[in-house]
């Protein structure tokens, strides 16, 4: 499994990394992916993405997907040799922002996170709702003092989706944003609900609603970080 610093946290530092490249730092833009494929399920349902399913797919398999995909362009691969990790970013064609990222624990192994930030306007949070029912869990984080999101937790899926609702003033609505998508293998979500402090989804809130709920899972099991 990923390390404990490479789990929850995940979802943020992602969309940090995405959206810190542009001019204001956002999570709202155009030239993100333009994928509607999490609610239509088409080519297939969450957690699978464009035929790549986190936990199945090989690394090598999944590569080959995004690399031969004429909708995409800049696909890079890094290697972490002292995490042990393997990771691809790519962009959208012709938008010249990275919009995905993709992650395993070595080339010979399965996927093991797929990383989305979705273009707005695109999917709302009442179709995804719809689409996989209420979601289990959530959590919250501010990305600017404009930006705080709500991530909707689906340990079943198992998949992550992250909402914006606005200010730190601002509810989670019907049509909120959806501005992010993480699905994972199964054992890194187990892992994600020993060792997080996850919120119960209690329906259309506020934003301070959910900051100050108690948590209803809290972490049962401690990681070791990964040696320098």
């Amino acid at each position: 499994m990923l390390p404990k610093k490479m789990l929850f946290i995940l979802p943020l530092l992602l969309m940090l990394a995405a959206a810190g490249c542009m001019p204001q730092p956002t999570l709202r833009s155009e030239l993100f992916l333009h994928d509607t494929s999490l609610i239509t399920r088409e080519p297939c349902a969450a957690p699978c993405w464009n035929n790549i399913t986190p936990g199945e797919t090989s690394w090598s398999a999944a590569l080959e997907i995004i690399q031969g995909d004429t909708r995409f362009q800049g696909v890079e691969v890094n290697t972490d040799d002292q995490e042990g990790l393997i990771q691809a970013v790519w962009q959208p064609a012709g938008s010249g922002q990275f919009c995905c990222r993709m992650l395993a624990e070595g080339e010979g192994e399965n996927v093991s996170f797929l990383f989305l930030a979705l273009a707005t306007p695109g999917i709302i949070v009442d179709q995804v709702l719809n689409t996989y029912g209420e979601p289990t869990y959530v959590t919250t984080f501010d990305f600017t003092d404009q930006e705080s999101v709500v991530q909707l937790i689906y340990p079943d899926v198992p998949m992550v989706v992250s909402a914006l609702v606005g200010t730190k003033e601002s509810s989670l609505l019907a049509n909120s944003e959806i501005v992010a998508m993480l699905t994972m293998a199964p054992d890194e979500m187990a892992l994600i609900l020993q060792t997080t402090d996850l919120k119960r989804w209690d329906g259309y809130q506020a934003y301070a609603t959910y900051v100050q709920a108690t948590p209803v899972v809290t972490p049962s099991v401690t990681l070791t970080p990964a040696p320098n």
